[in-house]
Order: structure tokens, then C-alpha cells, then sequence
């Protein structure tokens, strides 16, 4: 035990992506309600890694436009630091974006940004489930799941292409299996999760209108 506490590994290094923002995550974005350009979503993320608090002011004013629950205003500050501003119940739902929220402060961002995609992409996966009344034992992937015909006929099919799109070339490349790991490279750009973080909020605030979930978000204390 001694001689392995005492081993030292070579640090890992990994090489980025060629491309700034992925292009078939570019197409996403541009599919998606969004509304902000690739362009300023490259700038928000070279931002973020030279001025973190200015570069996350603009994040989460657009994120305020999207609506619904999101970095901009899911968490509050107590006297123990910030906590959830949601009930229990809805922990799944929102519990992904303050993963979020700690991949942004805490590290680097191009290591973080497969776990940035990944959670956002739970929270879409949990906001399905919560629209169909899954049960949360119910271990259904994203894919299962808007394959299932209850689903599918009640999901506008733009939207569902592009959540299947979605699921098919981002979520499943970001859980990926440790088999699969190539420690070498980088699977995701900071501007790619970024990218990903609003393509998957807007998607689960269109997911959820339907519940009347945000109708019940209080607007003078910001809770569920």
C-alpha cells in the first residue's frame, strides 16, 4: 500500500476538438426556439472562460428569456450557501441543472463540458417521463422512451425529430461507457455544451407547458 500511495502518474492530456462548435450541434441549435446564433454562442463560452461572471450574467439572460426552470433562477442563497428553490418531488427535474450550475464554477470548462451536456440531457430525459407520468423507477432511456407510441403521437414532430437527433448523436456519445473511453480527446467543446444546455432547456419548457407545471412557480419567492 505504501509504494502505491507513493506512485506518481503522468497527468492525462487531451487534445480539443478541431472545430470551435460541433456542426451537427450547430444545426441543433439552429432548429431549436433558442433564438441566439452560434456565433454568440462561441463568444458566451470564450467568455465564460476568461470573465466567469460576466460570461454567466449573459448566460442566464437568455436563459430568463426560455423561461421556465433554469440556471437563472433554480437555486437561492441561504445562510449554508445556495439550495434548490423547489419542492423534493421535483428534484429529478431540476436537480440536473444545478449539476449544471456546478460544471460552470467549478473546474475547467472543457473538461466539464461532457457532464454539462449529459445533465442538461437528463433533465430533458426527466421532464418526458414527468409529462407521461413514468414511473422515476422506470430506468427507460431518452430514446426508449420517444419511441414509445403514447409518446410519440403526443409530441410535435419537429420537436420530436429533434430530441430523437438529440439523443442519437449527443446524449448517447456523452454516456458513453468506460470501455469507450478515449482519454486522448475531448468529446465535446465548452461552446457545444453550452449549446446543448439551451437546445435541451428550451426543449424541456415546450415538454412541460403542457403540465401547467410553471404555473405554479411562485414569481414573488421563485419556488415550486
Amino acid at each position: 500500500m505504501n509504494e502505491l500511495r507513493q506512485t506518481r502518474f503522468p497527468r492525462l492530456r487531451s487534445s480539443r476538438p478541431a472545430q470551435v462548435l460541433t456542426p451537427t450541434i450547430a444545426q441543433l441549435l439552429e432548429q431549436s426556439g433558442v433564438g441566439i446564433s452560434s456565433q454568440a454562442i462561441v463568444a458566451m463560452a470564450n467568455l465564460l472562460q476568461k470573465e466567469l461572471i460576466t460570461g454567466y450574467e449573459w448566460l442566464t439572460a437568455i436563459d430568463k428569456i426560455v423561461g421556465g426552470v433554469g440556471l437563472h433562477n433554480v437555486n437561492r442563497h441561504e445562510k449554508n450557501g445556495l439550495t434548490g428553490t423547489y419542492n423534493v418531488e421535483y428534484r429529478p427535474l431540476f436537480r440536473p441543472i444545478q449539476y449544471v450550475f456546478m460544471y460552470i464554477f467549478n473546474g475547467d470548462l472543457i473538461w466539464n463540458a461532457r457532464r454539462i451536456v449529459q445533465d442538461s440531457c437528463l433533465h430533458l430525459e426527466n421532464a418526458v417521463k414527468y409529462r407521461f407520468h413514468i414511473w422515476e423507477g422506470d430506468r427507460a432511456s431518452l430514446g426508449i422512451l420517444l419511441n414509445r407510441q403514447q409518446i410519440m403521437k403526443e409530441i410535435e414532430p419537429a420537436l420530436l425529430d429533434l430530441m430523437l437527433t438529440l439523443n442519437r448523436i449527443v446524449y448517447r456519445t456523452a454516456k458513453h461507457s468506460v470501455e469507450d473511453i478515449r482519454i486522448d480527446a475531448h468529446r465535446f467543446t465548452p461552446a457545444d455544451a453550452i449549446s446543448i444546455y439551451f437546445i435541451c432547456r428550451w426543449a424541456g419548457v415546450e415538454i412541460l407547458k403542457p403540465t401547467g407545471l410553471f404555473n405554479y412557480w411562485d414569481k414573488s419567492d421563485h419556488s415550486l
